[in-house]
């Protein structure tokens, strides 16, 4: 007689325990135990608990390969959601083997947990294991589905899938319950007391483990709803009329006050820091350096002079690599949306800055449009306060357009969406990669499809309160990607082409370049994590590289995922 010992770890989190029963089989090398009811007295499987059990087998198992978990209905008590943080297996000569779970599982199922040791497909040789990887992604494929949001669009998940699921199927872990109104395919929804619509039967089916938890919604829902209430009650959220003075728009800052908006709100109109901006503002990716000027900006000699200064001219400055451009190119074809009945206007402004010999950057030109002509003026410092004023209030409206349309959400949001569904469908949870990007993916897919369900949907925010509504939003980010390469997300080779080493004060630069360090500097032992176990010594780099191939796919073309049936772990385009 063999008797393995096994001791079972729930997650202290809000319904984490369960009431369902839970039983165990062993499956080793030289053979597997008997279907084991995990029961002791009282209750087994509350939040945070820790609970001992044995298992007898008639003779040992030989190692410990995979550990089935099956949880079934108890007497009449309704099935209820079980998070298991992991599993520890003591065989009976002492030997300890690691089974992480770290998810919830949802109704009446079996699921099959492998050790904590990271592994790529070379290194399973047993037709177990590989068997077991195999059935591992076509359930996760099942489950997480890609769906195409918009023409030119990363893929994204398809949340209608959750639906279909069966709770007792191996590897899908949710059952959801139905829409409300089938009939509505849209599901936008008013908020009471909002003027935006909200697609709420999105909200509703997410897969328990890639959706908030009960800590983190509540946090999202104390810091939006006082926000929100208090643009309501300030009338902020209705309102249709245009801004009377500037000082009005101190009113939104009443609180939420800092020492930088503070700052902000006494400088924004100056030079220097609307050049500084540019450089460690929200969008510090916007200026590259110039050797020339562009046809479609005809900036003479003596139209800068005055700023310039006796000392230097132009050209001198453009061959001192102290002339940059920031050019919104990519709003001159955005479609202009419509609000309250008026339509809107948009600019694709183009914003000559200066290195001056004080290392500030400063503004020296602005033309509102990609087109110069006589109804395309060229805005200069020398120019009357206000109208120099509203140029550079247009540029920073184009700014904000690029920044949280494409710097921010696609940029941030899409592309890591894309990734950590690759992930999920392509890699299973022993694969080292999966270990390393899975923390790192944790509430993607839920935050954004938050916002597809109130930012992009019709009628929804962006379409309540942006110049170029939905429609241009979407012509923005599908035009932003197909011009996006390789090199964009690196870092390194971005700052290079964009000519911005030698800028001073640029501390996104500064900053991003010791964090890309220290990722270069990593030393090679081995890579371990709670979740993950342990895995023989190796380079993260080398790990790592494998991803950076699927990020390179990726940018070209959104056609592939991460594979790991292909062989040695390195991934390959899925057909």
């Amino acid at each position: 007689m063999a008797v393995y010992r096994v001791c079972v770890t729930t997650g202290p989190y809000l319904r984490a325990g369960t009431l369902d029963n839970i039983s165990v089989t062993l499956v080793g090398t030289c053979g597997e135990s008997p279907k084991q009811l995990l029961d002791r007295l009282g209750r087994d499987f509350a939040p945070g608990s820790v609970q001992k059990y044995k298992v007898r087998c008639s003779a040992e198992l030989g190692e410990v390969l995979l550990l089935r978990l099956h949880k079934e209905r108890y007497a009449f008590f309704p099935k209820d959601s079980w998070y298991c943080s992991c599993i520890c297996v003591t065989a009976p000569d002492g030997t300890r083997s690691h089974f992480p779970c770290y998810q919830w599982i949802e109704g009446y199922c079996t699921i099959e947990l492998r050790p904590g040791t990271a592994k790529t497909i070379c290194q399973d040789s047993l037709p177990l294991l590989l068997d077991h990887r195999k059935r591992e992604l076509q359930g996760r494929q099942e489950c997480y589905r890609w769906k195409v949001y918009a023409p030119g669009f990363p893929g994204m998940i398809d949340v209608s899938s959750f639906e279909e699921m069966e709770t007792d199927k191996k590897f899908a872990l949710t059952k959801m319950t139905p829409r409300a109104d089938p009939g509505d395919s849209s599901g936008n929804r008013y908020l009471p007391g909002f003027p935006m619509k909200i697609d709420f039967p999105s909200l509703m089916h997410m897969e328990p483990n890639i959706r908030y938890s009960a800590t983190k919604t509540a946090s999202l829902l104390f810091n939006a709803i006082p926000a929100s209430v208090g643009m309501k009650l300030r009338g902020l959220l209705d309102r249709k009329g245009s801004w009377k003075k500037l000082d009005d728009i101190r009113n939104i800052f009443w609180c939420h006050k800092t020492v930088i908006s503070e700052y902000v709100m006494e400088h924004w109109c100056e030079d220097p820091f609307f050049g500084y901006q540019y450089l460690n503002g929200v969008n510090p990716v916007m200026l590259h350096c110039l050797s020339s000027l562009p046809n479609k900006l005809p900036i003479t000699n003596d139209m800068v002079a005055p700023l310039l200064g006796p000392d230097t001219c132009l050209q001198t400055e453009l061959e001192r690599g102290n002339i940059f451009l920031a050019d919104y190119w990519i709003l001159a074809e955005a479609p202009v949306h419509c609000l309250n009945g008026r339509p809107q206007y948009v600019a694709a402004p183009l914003c000559l800055l200066w290195l001056n010999p004080q290392g500030a950057l400063v503004p020296l030109a602005i033309q509102l449009s990609q087109t110069p002509g006589p109804e395309s003026p060229i805005f200069l410092p020398t120019d009357s306060y206000w109208d120099w004023l509203l140029a550079k209030t247009w540029v920073r409206n184009s700014e904000f357009l690029v920044h949280e349309n494409n710097t921010h959400f696609l940029c941030t949001h899409l592309l890591c969406e894309a990734f950590a569904m690759a992930t999920l469908r392509q890699l299973p949870l022993c694969h080292p990669i999966y270990k390393l990007l899975l923390p790192h993916t944790r509430y993607t897919l839920q935050v954004n499809t938050i916002a597809r369900a109130t930012l992009l949907n019709p009628e929804g925010l962006v379409d309540k309160v942006t110049s170029v509504g939905r429609q241009g939003l979407l012509y923005l980010m599908s035009t932003a990607l197909a011009h996006f390469t390789y090199t964009d997300f690196c870092l390194p080779d971005s700052l290079r082409a964009r000519g911005v080493l030698a800028i001073p004060n640029y501390h996104y630069r500064d900053d991003g370049l010791r964090i890309w360090a220290a990722i270069e500097r990593l030393p090679t032992p081995a890579v371990h994590s709670r979740r993950a176990g342990e895995v023989p010594h190796c380079n993260h780099l080398q790990l790592l590289r494998p991803a950076r191939r699927c990020q390179q796919w990726a940018v070209l073309g959104w056609q592939g995922e991460i594979r790991d049936e292909e062989g040695a772990g390195s991934p390959t385009l899925a057909s």
